[in-house]
């Protein structure tokens, strides 16, 4: 299967995590454009880039099919705090920011857990001011026909232009992209907040992999609906949902009822 990385050109960090890619992989100019960009290649890998901030490139399908697509991407936080974050794409109500509203993307839980775990074995490598951590599914796009995942350096200027870390988020997602681990059980997340310390532990710590998250904020778009996407989205065979029983608040048996509905395993976090 292909792989597809995206980048917006009005975007310090995806051209800074380019330029790495470029630099450190034989990656060839191809004779396709995509958006009046050279497309790139290295056997089944390619980097397009776009003009438009990449939470709107939706018509990649266009010029690429049976392949994963994966936005290489800035981090904005309103805290600064020096972040390299993962994450799925998808709105649970209306669309603020790129793809549709009540339309989550297609996703893979392998890719995501792999990656994570990447960056993880390079932590001797990264300055030790960066946290690395999954974020809950938000933003576009999300109607593209492939798996769809966003991956991040933030959250300051200053860090969007920081080569050392690109290098190694290049390596990581290289070295993701070609492993061929596997992982039996599937999960969504359903509540907790939007940078989920639990579900960090299990990414790391566990042979489970995790799909889409909706968290406390958004729980009140969550209907059979939006459950049946989480689950059917994935690549993988959703089998489980982890429930941060805490992290639910007035939700909470609503939650738990929506889940009775389906054979989900129930697993409390």
């Amino acid at each position: 299967m292909k792989i597809v990385m995206v980048c917006s050109l009005n975007d310090p960090a995806g051209t800074n995590i380019k330029e790495r890619l470029l630099d450190a992989y034989p990656f060839e100019t191809t004779s396709e454009w995509f958006d009046s960009s050279p497309v790139y290649s290295c056997i089944d890998k390619f980097i397009v880039s776009a003009r438009k901030d990449v939470v709107f490139v939706e018509k990649l399908d266009e010029a690429f099919s049976d392949c994963t697509y994966v936005f290489i991407s800035r981090h904005r936080a309103e805290s600064g705090k020096p972040s390299l974050t993962a994450h799925f794409t998808g709105n649970f109500g209306n669309a603020s920011f790129g793809g549709n509203s009540r339309e989550i993307a297609m996703y893979s839980p392998r890719l995501l857990k792999n990656y994570l775990n990447e960056l993880i074995s390079l932590r001797k490598e990264i300055d030790s001011s960066y946290t690395i951590t999954l974020e809950a599914t938000h933003h576009g796009p999300t109607s593209l026909h492939s798996p769809v995942l966003f991956v991040e350096l933030g959250s300051t200027e200053k860090k969007w232009k920081d080569v050392r870390t690109a290098k190694q988020i290049a390596k990581a997602l290289m070295s993701s992209l070609d492993s061929k681990s596997e992982y039996a059980k599937c999960a969504i997340a359903i509540g907790g907040t939007h940078y989920p310390e639990k579900l960090n532990r299990i990414v790391f710590d566990s042979e489970l992999a995790i799909g889409t998250i909706i968290p406390k904020y958004a729980l009140q778009y969550l209907d059979k609906q939006i459950l049946a996407q989480m689950i059917s989205k994935s690549d993988q065979k959703v089998n489980a949902a982890l429930i941060d029983r805490k992290g639910l608040g007035k939700y909470k048996q609503a939650v738990l009822d929506l889940l009775g509905g389906t054979d989900l395993e129930q697993i409390s976090i």
